[in-house]
């Protein structure tokens, strides 16, 4: 059994590390972890835990918060968006899924089809990577005519894009390579969100950095760029 200290009725695990300083991290499952360096006292650690209780708790409620409103997400009748439609997740288990289990498209609803073997603790996580395959896919469909509108208006190519799930950024531009990483959640936001993103990064192939001319070239090429990154602030990507 390895040390703990308590913050009130909440246990606190404690892990020695070569490290200079104590940390305190809250994980996605709201357990709370102190690192700390190999040698410091017990004590002191205690004095720390107490000094981030408040903070702590107050930071740990909102990770179960927003751990349960994605649990609610993925279940049946939650809400999933698609460019700024929002669609009504159904998930049904079927017995004649047994070697295919996707998600579909019908009218306003996202139908996720599960072998009727999946338990009941599968069912979110492989309700997410579905309907989450299904929104990739129709990205993959959209970039290219997206991408030739945007660089037929701005006469400037990249060398390729690719989808990744980023935790903290909406895109990413390699001046040198010219190539665009674009965060999978795009998808979920209005077509002009995505649109903005793009020609943001494509305009890093022309100004590199945030400077002054960078903003005149993204309000000359796509004006409504302003508007659309006041949505994208408002839900910032998933983590």
């Amino acid at each position: 059994m390895g040390e703990t200290v308590a913050i009130g009725e909440l246990e606190v695990e404690v892990r020695r590390a070569r490290v200079r300083r104590v940390t305190l991290r809250i994980a996605p499952d709201g357990s709370v972890r102190v690192t700390a360096p190999n040698e410091c006292p017990i004590q002191d650690i205690e004095a720390f835990v107490r000094d981030k209780a408040t903070w702590a708790e107050s930071r740990r409620e909102g990770v179960l918060r927003a751990r349960r409103e994605e649990l609610a997400m993925w279940s049946d009748g939650g809400c999933v968006e698609y460019l700024g439609e929002e669609l009504t997740l159904s998930v049904e288990r079927d017995a004649a899924t047994h070697a295919a289990q996707f998600a579909e498209r019908s009218g306003e609803r996202i139908i996720v089809h599960l072998a009727d073997f999946t338990t009941s603790e599968e069912v979110t996580g492989q309700t997410q990577a579905l309907v989450e395959a299904w929104l990739e896919e129709r990205m993959e469909e959209l970039l290219p005519g997206l991408f030739a509108k945007i660089e037929r208006r701005m006469q400037l190519r990249c060398s390729g894009w690719r989808i990744r799930r980023m935790k903290s950024r909406w895109g990413s531009c390699n001046t040198k390579t010219r190539m665009i990483c674009l965060n999978a959640q795009l998808v979920e936001y209005p077509i002009e969100c995505l649109e903005s993103v793009i020609a943001h990064e494509l305009c890093h192939l022309i100004e590199p950095t945030h400077n002054e001319r960078f903003h005149q070239l993204l309000d000359t090429y796509y004006p409504a760029n302003r508007e659309a990154r006041r949505i994208l602030n408002l839900r910032p990507p998933r983590r």
